[in-house]
């Protein structure tokens, strides 16, 4: 990649009024785009699972461009955008003191309204718009089409990554998951979350799980991006170090809106007939039930439905070369061959 930029938006939205938006937009270079003149031409946005940051879809990005440019393509990548949270990552510093005033966090309705800011923003290049969320990102983008009839969505597919969407029957009646989202919830309130310095809290991030199972280029970001230097709002105290950009308090309500999960498969029923819709998921059952991936696609028309072998539900950290050749195959299957997807 030649041009990677930055960009912060505010929404003039209530339940987001005052948080900065962080972006990252990806472009490749002009001349792996150049000599596919007559290629399709698309735009990505991807959002990230809950503990994480934007950056965590570099590798994955890179890896898509890669491909780009050593193909014979009829689907060009114009650009990517990757957006942070707005708890989590570059944003968490730059609204910091706003959340201390937030203890509920941020829904994913409210991230929801960003993603909508940027597609309102004029900014997305393309006409042809590919959503691609991870887990709670999964669930942001799908509800970041709500305020647009099903007849006219902001995107033209989506590709769903172990999304952490659940039907209202799985809600009502208790789960497995709930259970494990409980256990998850309380180790977040305990992690350690100050370290001397970037190179030691590398070194305790890959001796533990989930971490250690991580890509090394994924890894490398989270502590580049994932951690922030001291003093913070949180701690003003401490002047050396480094701390978690998500503080454990606003992790944790990440996990408690269930709600959300369920009105995004809800809202999806009036998607999938509409757009190509991909799911991605791990082929290890860990973090998110079997009956719950289910819910996602059973009787529904999705265009498509993977498993990666040897990953789990965080298969973007494990296995980025694998969902990137996945997102790839997805885009080519919607787009080398222009209206293959018939309604």
């Amino acid at each position: 990649m030649d041009d990677v930029t930055s960009h912060i938006l505010h929404s003039s939205d209530s339940s987001i009024a005052g948080l900065g938006l962080t972006f990252k937009r990806y472009r490749p270079l002009a001349t792996s785009v150049s000599k596919h003149s007559g290629a399709t031409r698309v735009a990505l946005v991807f959002a990230h699972c809950v503990g994480t940051h934007k950056e965590t879809w570099m590798p994955v990005i890179e890896y898509l461009y890669q491909l780009q440019s050593s193909a014979s393509c009829s689907v060009i990548i114009d650009e990517a955008w990757s957006m942070d949270s707005p708890n989590h990552g570059e944003a968490a510093a730059i609204n910091e003191k706003a959340l201390l005033e937030r203890p509920q966090g941020i829904t994913a309705y409210d991230w929801a309204k960003g993603v909508q800011t940027l597609l309102k923003s004029g900014l997305v290049s393309s006409d042809r718009v590919v959503s691609v969320g991870h887990s709670a990102g999964a669930c942001v983008q799908v509800l970041s089409t709500i305020s647009n009839s099903s007849e006219v969505l902001p995107y033209s597919s989506m590709i769903l990554v172990e999304p952490t969407l659940m039907t209202k029957k799985i809600l009502a009646e208790g789960f497995d998951q709930l259970s494990e989202l409980t256990r998850i919830m309380d180790a977040v309130k305990k992690r350690r979350d100050i370290w001397e310095s970037r190179e030691i809290a590398l070194v305790w991030f890959s001796k533990r799980l989930p971490w250690k199972r991580w890509d090394t280029r994924i890894l490398d970001a989270f502590i580049q991006y994932g951690l922030r230097d001291l003093p913070t709002a949180t701690y003003p105290d401490r002047t050396t170090g480094v701390t978690l950009s998500c503080t454990r308090e606003q992790e944790t309500v990440g996990y408690i809106y269930h709600q959300d999960g369920v009105d995004a498969n809800e809202r999806l029923k009036d998607i999938c007939p509409r757009i190509p819709v991909h799911c991605v998921f791990g082929a290890e059952i860990d973090l998110v039930a079997d009956e719950t991936h289910r819910g996602v696609y059973e009787g529904r028309r999705m265009a498509s439905i993977t498993r990666i072998p040897n990953a789990g539900h965080l298969v973007t950290q494990e296995a980025p070369f694998k969902v990137a050749q996945h997102i790839w195959k997805a885009l080519n299957h919607d787009y080398a061959d222009e209206g293959k997807f018939k309604l």
